[in-house]
Parts: structure tokens; sequence; C-alpha cells
């Protein structure tokens, strides 16, 4: 579940949602954000924004990259942690090996639930997941808790997400197979 996300928001974009904060606008845009890597997450108590590592220490090799909400809120270990939104404009769900963009339909950023922690003395992000609802459900049965109510579309995008070492704006386009068949 939400093992890869995207984060291609306009400039200023974030500042508008988050006033009085300080949020880098320098940020290239990234369009296949995988676990281990850094991702951006605004920390509300300290007013701020700031590259965190996806995936805090954990009983794995790797490290915790999601945490159910029921254990979030049960595990003395995560209720320690301090909450942090992870802004993203989309995430990743899969039909098989076909890659399905999540968004929001009216464009503007999804923010996750997050929980600030560490992994290996480094500030680390994990995010928060639930039960699948909505456009969702055909693909997983868990999704990130998004701090506000909206709208989700999903469509197929390039299989060329399914190799983390790939990342650019070709990542958003439909399949050539869907393309013609929309054509023919």
């Amino acid at each position: 579940m939400c093992g890869r996300i995207g984060f291609d928001l306009r400039p200023g974009q974030l500042a508008a949602r988050f006033p009085g904060f300080r949020i880098p606008e320098d940020l290239p845009p990234r369009y296949n954000i995988a676990p281990t890597q850094p991702v951006l997450a605004i920390d509300p108590a300290r007013k701020e924004a700031a590259l965190y590592r996806w995936g805090v220490d954990g009983h794995s090799r790797t490290g915790h990259f999601n945490v159910r909400e029921e254990t979030a809120a049960a595990n003395p270990r995560y209720r320690r942690m301090r909450p942090l939104v992870i802004p993203v404009s989309h995430f990743y769900e899969w039909s098989g090996r076909q890659p399905m963009l999540i968004a929001r339909a009216d464009g503007e950023p999804l923010l996750i639930a997050g929980l600030g922690g560490e992994w290996e003395g480094q500030p680390a992000v994990t995010m928060i997941t639930t039960r699948a609802t909505g456009v969702i459900v055909p693909f997983h049965d868990r999704m990130p808790v998004l701090l506000e109510p909206a709208e989700l579309t999903a469509r197929a995008v390039s299989r060329r997400v399914n190799d983390v070492r790939n990342d650019g704006p070709e990542l958003l386009e439909e399949p050539p197979e869907l393309q013609l068949r929309l054509l023919g």
C-alpha cells in the first residue's frame, strides 16, 4: 500500500495552503518517489517543511514506510512520534502490473498523515494508512490517511513507474496500449 508517490506541485502551492510556514520553493518535481528516498514533510508544530527519509527505524532492514492507523493509535512507540503532513501531487496503486495514478480531481495537493521519527539518527517519516474507500478499493484494501476530504480519480499511467530508477513527467502519460484502444 502506498509504495510510491509523486511530488509535482506548482511553486507557491504549498505556501498558499500553509501561510506563515517555512516551505522550500525550489524543490524539483519528482514523479516516482519510493520508500527510503527523501520526501517533503511539513511539521505543523514547528511551522516548517523539510526533507525526511521515507521509512522510520523498525524491525526491518529498510524501515517502516507505512503504519496502520490502528497500530499508530495502540502502540506507545508511534504515539510518541510527532504528527507530520506529507504533501503529494499523487500516489500510485497497481492493477496487476499496471500502475494507476491516484490524485485529487481538483488538482490540489493530497495531504497525507505521517509520523516523524528517525532512521539511523536522521529525520525520517512514515505514512499512516487506513481502510481503502472509493476509487482505491479495486486496487488495494489500504490507502493513506488523507487529512482533507477530496474526490479522488484513478487513471492508468506508464508502466515505466514499475522501475524506481525512472523519474520524469513521461511517467504520467497513458500507456501506449490504452492510447491505441482509444484511437481504434
